[in-house]
């Protein structure tokens, strides 16, 4: 039997980050236009256009994290992972990955980068453990695509592969 060849791109969103962030977002608005009601006519009266486009412009940058967090994807072609994160973009030759994880009590993948004798862990948003066999076969299929592209830990020391990720220079985890 011979082995099928794999996709040669891959495009991961996760549904349930989409749907809170959605869910999140009609929320904030919700409660921002019953705040802005219940304040009542004569403190709404008092309230400059400067301050009320202020509030307006918070509201709405805080929409828009939610929403772009919910958005959060990963695409893996021709040689490269980019994952967004939210605004935040990461790009990753395959040659610099490890592998993937998803694991039991983990909130999202991570991609293991190696480099300079370590490893480092990085989200990725767009595969959830909320997806469950859905996330699971992206790992899968994710894993695969990696290792038909050149992907390898053979170089990477075992045991740094199964520490935990290490705190960052302000005392904070890697993904």
């Amino acid at each position: 039997m011979t082995e099928q060849p794999g996709p040669e791109r891959l495009s991961y969103t996760s549904a349930p980050a989409l749907a809170t962030g959605v869910v999140l977002s009609i929320v904030l608005m919700s409660f921002s236009l019953f705040g802005w009601w219940a304040i009542g006519k004569d403190v709404r009266d008092r309230v400059t256009w400067a301050q009320g486009g202020t509030l307006l412009l918070m509201v709405l940058l805080m929409v828009a994290i939610m929403l772009s967090v919910g958005y959060s994807h990963l695409w893996a072609r021709d040689g490269m992972v980019v994952v967004r994160n939210g605004p935040i973009v990461h790009r990753y030759r395959v040659d610099q990955i490890a592998g993937v994880r998803l694991r039991p009590g983990d909130a999202w993948a991570g991609l293991i980068i190696k480099g300079d004798g370590e490893v480092k862990r990085r989200a990725v948003l767009a595969i959830q453990s909320l997806e469950g066999a859905g996330g699971q076969r992206k790992v899968v299929e994710l894993r695969t695509w990696l290792v038909r592209n050149g992907a390898t830990s053979r170089d990477v020391d075992p045991a740094l592969l199964d520490q935990p990720p290490a705190p960052d220079a302000d005392g904070e985890q890697d993904a």
